[in-house]
């Protein structure tokens, strides 16, 4: 590698490369392979590029020597070198080098070839994961949004998905779609190549229809890709139709028949692997239209051929769309799929025929029928999960089918499973009274008290315990023997205290002992898939992305910190407020999903939010502490219901002035915020130049009081000009000036302060007086904010 051969260079980082993909650790000829980066050979080139990318970060001094030649070969005549030195230098996660490059990239984001130009617009997306702050500042993205104008749509794709992977690292988006910003994206739809087209359409999901015509219209140019032969195309416009339907003034089931044939032909024909994303996808669907795949119910009748994993969605999307019109139907299906030899897949089957007896009440007994016969049978995983699903069903119809008790417990010798053993016990707790020889059905249990896992023993407890109320004569030795093991020493912690406290219940009074033991149980209303209705929505709009297949929200396993940038406004829509505020950031005691600014004047205190979480902020509430200033709440703040991931709201919070200062341990004001993500903590500096009221005292007894006062305070603020007009917005009151001095007056509660101001060159000093020992240090300490002009 070291030496002049090219060809002897090139074999060699071949092998260094070969080595690293294997996964040895070739740090150690970083020097070599950097010797190497200069070359013409494009392939040796690329090699060295790569083993750059990957051992940098480790080497970050060395690998500082190679940015000259990035820089020289993002000048290079070959497009194709450009495009490789800036896609490489952008993957380098080091700042020194990172900074390097933002001149070359500014300068590829207008390269006439195309080719470096879609690359550069995803360096800088790259780019602004390692150094926000500096491609802030560096101008990039005015250059990024003019490539949503390029006539090469690869490049419009490109830049699509770089702006909005920059949206979600900022907390204010550089760009958002409206109804003129989304033209480019759907004239370049059409051309692009199909995973191009799965990026805009990521970034059309994201858009919302401002009217109804607007939501049909989109909704008719998406619909002809639902027949694309890329299913990645197809579930992107099946979830931007998804989405669209609402605002649209189509009735969804006049949709139904264009967008659903479509999924049914990759049900039932695609790759296994395509088969179960399909399916995760349109079980979010069916979760809010249940009846829309209704007459399609046998496509999702499992295959023998199937694999297990596209067996078990089946399964689950079966029991959410079967109905009373269809239950028949599915439960002879269901009855097969309960005697084949797969175990997982046949306790599923079970579960789900007890999910259909609880959702369809018309159907039950076909339901607990199955079930029985199941519990007679040979299989011992079978008789298990019938078992666990009986519990369910004797709890949503009680009084109904407690016939078929005794044939179940005939049949609990063959019971291994901890979940089966403890419905079982379960079952002959409950219902003791129904059951013969309930004590002897309950004594092989008790010989391995020990042995049998938590969850068995505490059942064994609840159950023994509901027996011996009913039947305490017969029981009463099972239960001493159980107490007395559940309370030793080596027995898990749990048990043993539930175990103690059924003793000390029983012998205190076993008539209120079984008040509290025996009651009537909840109905189950649901055993089977369900979301809460917002969980629903989230994972719709992350259809065929990780959130959608896996059906977990983003924010359960992806935390992203956002940067804060210094201007709140979007680029391309830039909003002026009438009033510009003064926001200074709130120093708060936890910023992981919150960021918090402040301002203040004399009636309210103005926050500004930014929601750093990917979950929605809610239940928010606000309190102030104690304050030398007298500051307290004016009324009730109103919040928004929901602050949503990325966004920003600002609150006003009315306060009033009571003249009644608090503890001065601090000079500062303590803010306390409830959101639910837990409660924060926030400290800002007392806004003391909101505080002054209007009283002017006059020149007479400004004289007076500057005399007769011997309480005084210097202050001195660098920087600073002095400003009648802006002293006279905060009731400071200009008494008279001689020379550079001007005196003033102002009231902050009840206590006059009078002041001298020397106006030096490029400082402003002087002294303030009052009575007011506690509240002079105060004002000393905020001078800068009474006096000085903004």
């Amino acid at each position: 590698m070291d030496g002049n051969d090219p060809a002897a260079r090139k074999t060699a980082a071949k092998r260094v490369i070969a080595l690293m993909r294997a996964g040895e650790n070739v740090q150690f000829l970083f020097s070599n392979m950097l010797r190497c980066v200069q070359t013409d050979d494009i392939e040796l080139k690329k090699l060295v590029y790569l083993y750059l990318i990957n051992y940098s970060t480790q080497e970050p001094e060395q690998a500082i020597m190679a940015v000259g030649t990035f820089v020289k070969d993002a000048e290079n005549r070959s497009p194709l070198i450009r495009a490789l030195a800036v896609r490489t230098m952008c993957r380098i996660r080091l700042e020194s080098v990172a900074e390097n490059m933002i001149i070359p990239l500014k300068r590829c984001l207008s390269d006439p070839d195309a080719y470096v130009r879609k690359t550069a617009a995803f360096g800088v997306a790259k780019l602004y994961d390692v150094i926000p702050e500096a491609v802030e500042n560096a101008g990039l993205f005015a250059d990024l949004l003019n490539l949503l104008k390029d006539e090469n749509p690869m490049v419009i794709s490109n830049t699509t998905a770089a702006i909005f992977e920059i949206n979600d690292h900022r907390t204010t988006p550089i760009f958002t779609l409206t109804p003129d910003t989304i033209s480019p994206i759907l004239n370049a739809f059409s051309a692009c190549s199909e995973w191009c087209q799965c990026i805009l359409l990521d970034a059309l999901s994201r858009y919302v229809p401002t009217s109804k015509d607007d939501a049909n219209f989109l909704i008719d140019r998406l619909i002809p890709f639902l027949k694309h032969k890329n299913p990645a195309v197809v579930i992107g416009s099946f979830k931007c139709i998804f989405l669209y339907m609402d605002t649209g003034s189509r009735n969804p089931t006049d949709l139904f028949p264009q967008i659903i044939p479509p999924f049914i032909t990759l049900v039932t024909s695609s790759q296994p692997e395509v088969q179960y994303v399909v399916l995760r996808t349109l079980s979010l669907f069916v979760q809010k239209y249940p009846k829309a795949l209704l007459k399609e119910i046998r496509v999702f009748f499992c295959k023998y051929n199937d694999p297990s994993y596209v067996k078990m969605e089946k399964l689950d999307i079966i029991v959410t769309v079967c109905g009373p019109q269809t239950a028949q139907l599915v439960l002879d299906e269901l009855n097969e799929y309960c005697n084949t030899v797969d175990v997982a897949f046949v306790r599923k089957s079970v579960r789900a025929v007890g999910q259909i007896a609880i959702k369809v009440e018309a159907a039950a007994r076909r339901c607990v029928d199955i079930l029985i016969g199941l519990v007679g049978g040979k299989a011992d995983y079978a008789v298990e999960e019938s078992v666990i699903v009986m519990t369910d069903i004797l709890r949503k119809f009680p009084g109904i089918f407690e016939s078929t008790l005794q044939t179940v417990c005939q049949n609990f010798e063959a019971i291994k499973d901890p979940r089966a053993k403890s419905a079982a016990i379960w079952i002959l707790g409950e219902y003791c009274s129904l059951i013969s020889n309930v004590d002897v059905l309950l004594d092989p249990y008790l010989d391995t008290f020990h042995d049998e896992e938590p969850l068995v023993q505490l059942q064994i407890l609840s159950s023994l315990v509901k027996v011996y109320l009913s039947n305490p004569d017969d029981t009463r030795d099972q239960l001493q023997f159980v107490l007395n093991e559940a309370t030793k020493e080596s027995t898990v912690p749990d048990v043993r205290n539930r175990a103690l406290i059924y003793w000390r219940l029983l012998s205190a009074d076993p008539a209120e002992a079984k008040s509290i033991v025996v009651f009537s149980k909840e109905a189950v209303s649901h055993s089977g898939i369900s979301f809460d209705e917002a969980i629903l929505n989230e994972l719709i709009r992350n259809m065929g992305s990780v959130s959608g297949v896996l059906h977990i929200v983003p924010s359960d396993f992806v935390k992203r910190t956002r940067f804060v940038p210094d201007t709140t406004d979007s680029i391309d829509t830039l909003e002026v407020s009438v009033i510009a505020r003064n926001w200074e950031k709130l120093r708060l005691n936890d910023t992981s999903f919150l960021e918090a600014f402040f301002d203040c004047d004399s009636t309210s205190i103005y926050l500004k939010l930014v929601n750093k979480s990917p979950a929605a902020l809610t239940k928010l509430a606000f309190a102030l502490n104690i304050n030398p200033l007298g500051l307290v709440l004016g009324g009730e703040p109103k919040f928004p219901e929901t602050i949503e991931f990325g966004d920003t709201a600002e609150v006003v919070i009315p306060i009033a002035w009571t003249g009644n200062p608090g503890h001065f341990d601090k000079n500062e004001l303590q803010m306390a915020l409830r959101t639910s993500m837990g409660d924060l903590f926030a400290v800002s500096r007392l806004p003391i130049e909101c505080a002054t009221v209007a009283n002017d005292i006059g020149e007479n007894m400004f004289k007076q009081n500057f005399t007769n006062i011997q309480n005084t305070v210097n202050f001195k603020i660098e920087d600073a000009r002095i400003d009648q007009a802006q002293l006279a917005k905060r009731n400071i009151y200009f008494v008279g000036s001689n020379e550079n001095k001007t005196y003033v007056n102002f009231t902050i509660g009840k206590s006059v302060f009078v002041a001298e101001i020397v106006q030096e060159e490029r400082s402003l000093s002087g002294i303030i007086k009052s009575n007011d020992l506690q509240l002079l240090p105060l004002v000393q300490a905020n001078a800068q904010y009474l006096f000085a002009a903004k």
